[in-house]
């Protein structure tokens, strides 16, 4: 989720949050008001009432549906004012209705009169509608200013946070350059600007002395293994013992073998590093083809039954040299870890590559092969390095890749969508 959005979610929530609360507020405080209002009101008509009938107005004549004067003792002390709530009937209604009822006593001319006054209940409901229609009245007026105000200078003041993110998707490493950001107005992205400035500097440093560590290492070490597998060479041109040949001949296979962990290793680094060019379009199909050829005496020789269902013009955006890497590895795996007539069955299409072969069955995870150095084969051509550099490709080119097995039955699956 973007981060506007996750603060315009989060400010609506306060707000319907807020507005709840405040609604309850405004209802308790509403009705408690009305109330008062009510009972104030109905104080001031039993006073005028009672007023009238001091001037000498007969109490029969001032009773209405609304007014009620009952005559009591004499003796009886004066009641004070009573609010309460009744049924009573109401005439323009023509229906009996929940009503205020207001009483009062009041001792003129050596009588003592109780008045009692109605008037209809504002019923909860009434209050209800009021106070939901008012708070969508304010919610609507918010989802406006959201919109309107809010968004608007939220964007304003998170630009320099947006400028800062394309800045870093946009920093690589054959550039060379460190990141560099203007100064804005608000401190926190000013320090997170800094911190990324630093950063990108040490990044840039490690970055070569690392890429220069590993390329002198790599060069160096091809000279005295080139020069130890033309003397391994010539030592088994001379007369020897079986045990001096074998040892001869174990020392050549290994000094071969730290020739293709050395291109193994440096293949991933410039891989994880993205070294190569941009992608192109290239036929997949043609480069499959192509290595199948170049790899068929391998396949003769090992006794294997191939199969492929290899659609034409399969389009995949990536660098050629990777391509033919991958495809090399893929075929180059399915038939060392293979074994004399066994098959292999290459399935290519514009969304899908699978390569299955037959095989032993594996003793560990098959999820463990795709690590580094990780293998079950004992053949020292296989260096562990396979199906790691083809998981680095995918990474690399956002491909899908899996690698699994059933019994006897191994199943490399790459996704390109």
């Amino acid at each position: 989720m973007k981060l506007l959005n996750l603060l315009t979610s989060v400010y609506l929530i306060i707000i319907m949050l807020a507005l709840l609360i405040g609604g309850f507020f405004i209802y308790r405080k509403l009705g408690a008001e009305i109330d008062f209002e009510l009972g104030m009101e109905l104080d001031r008509q039993i006073e005028a009432y009672a007023e009238r009938i001091r001037q000498g107005i007969p109490p029969e004549a001032l009773v209405n549906e609304r007014l009620e004067i009952i005559e009591l003792p004499i003796y009886i002390e004066e009641e004070s004012l009573s609010i309460r709530d009744t049924i009573a009937y109401h005439d323009p209604l023509n229906r009996e209705e929940k009503q205020l009822k207001a009483s009062k006593s009041f001792k003129i001319e050596n009588r003592h009169y109780r008045i009692s006054y109605y008037n209809l209940v504002v019923e909860a409901e009434d209050i209800t509608e009021t106070v939901v229609y008012t708070m969508l009245v304010v919610f609507f007026i918010q989802l406006v200013f959201l919109g309107l105000f809010f968004r608007g200078i939220s964007n304003w003041i998170l630009s320099p946070f947006h400028f800062t993110l394309q800045k870093i998707q946009q920093f690589n490493f054959q550039t060379n350059k460190p990141l560099h950001f203007e100064q804005c107005n608000v401190s926190e992205f000013n320090h997170l600007n800094g911190f990324l400035e630093r950063m990108t500097q040490k990044l840039l440093k490690d970055y070569r002395q690392i890429k220069e560590f590993s390329e002198n290492i790599s060069h160096e070490i091809q000279t005295p293994a080139a020069v130890v597998s033309g003397k391994l060479e010539n030592l088994m041109n001379l007369e020897m013992t079986e045990e001096q040949a074998h040892l001869i001949y174990s020392a050549f296979q290994n000094n071969e073998r730290i020739h293709r962990i050395v291109r193994s290793l440096s293949l991933l680094a410039k891989l994880e590093n993205e070294e190569f060019d941009p992608p192109s379009e290239i036929d997949l199909s043609e480069i499959f083809i192509k290595n199948i050829e170049l790899l068929s005496e391998f396949i003769t020789l090992s006794d294997l039954n191939l199969q492929i269902e290899i659609k034409p013009n399969v389009m995949v955006k990536m660098h050629p040299f990777i391509a033919e890497i991958m495809i090399n590895n893929l075929l180059g795996n399915a038939i060392k870890h293979n074994f004399k007539g066994g098959w292999i069955k290459v399935t290519l299409d514009l969304n899908q590559l699978i390569i299955q072969n037959s095989g032993t069955a594996l003793q560990h995870d098959p999820i463990e092969l795709i690590d580094r150095f990780k293998k079950e084969s004992e053949k020292p051509e296989s260096v562990g390095l396979g199906l790691a550099i083809v998981n680095q490709i995918c990474k690399t080119y956002q491909f899908s890749f899996g690698y699994a097995t059933d019994v006897s039955i191994h199943t490399t699956t790459i996704d390109f969508k």
